[in-house]
């Protein structure tokens, strides 16, 4: 009990005042970054580092509109896991969201990343896109709403913020948590208590 609200002091305190070193530009790539001219450089990538890795799409473009529908719920863990085999990305965190994938991985090789990034992606394209049809313009846009958000995380207090935060996505989609604009901020004693319970 004593670690956990050490843990939380820890948290709240990095998250008001000192995180912003941990998602400076030059250990992010893509998202809502590449709108801006810091975010169109080189992808960093480390091989010694964790990374948090986002996939988001168009959810209206997406069959059933969800990735937790059942069907798209199996479909999606099997090609991550056959492709994260396949590049030996090794996978330590997930959360599949309803229209994005919170992902926390490693891999001793950045060039196995980028291939990763391009077959997983280019595969859920394929089996997950609203199929298009003649003269129909809506479907025939791209099933990505951006590029692989990808984020270094570096040491022992980033790596404890981004697994809370991705396991704060799977309470409050699953309806364990309920969603706060605040996120980690926003937690009460008891939201803490059931985050990895």
């Amino acid at each position: 009990m004593k670690k956990l609200c050490i843990q939380q002091v820890l948290i709240s305190s990095t998250l008001n005042s000192t995180l912003s070193p941990l998602l400076k530009a030059s250990l992010s790539y893509g998202g809502d970054l590449r709108a801006k001219r810091k975010g169109r450089t080189a992808r960093p990538l480390s091989a010694k580092h964790s990374h948090h890795i986002v996939f988001k799409v168009n959810k209206q473009h997406l069959i059933n509109r969800s990735f937790r529908h059942p069907k798209n719920f199996i479909r999606v863990q099997m090609l991550l896991k056959k492709y994260a085999k396949k590049f030996y990305v090794s996978v330590e965190q997930i959360s599949y969201q309803h229209d994005h994938v919170h992902i926390l991985a490693r891999s001793n090789r950045k060039s196995h990343f980028h291939n990763f990034f391009r077959v997983f992606t280019g595969q859920i394209a394929q089996q997950f896109k609203v199929t298009d049809t003649p003269g129909d313009s809506v479907t025939r846009r791209p099933l990505w709403k951006h590029r692989p958000f990808t984020r270094i995380v570096k040491g022992w207090l980033g790596l404890s913020i981004i697994k809370n935060y991705i396991q704060l996505n799977e309470k409050e989609v699953t309806g364990i948590i309920v969603y706060r604009k605040e996120r980690l901020k926003g937690l009460t004693a008891d939201d803490w208590k059931l985050l990895w319970s």
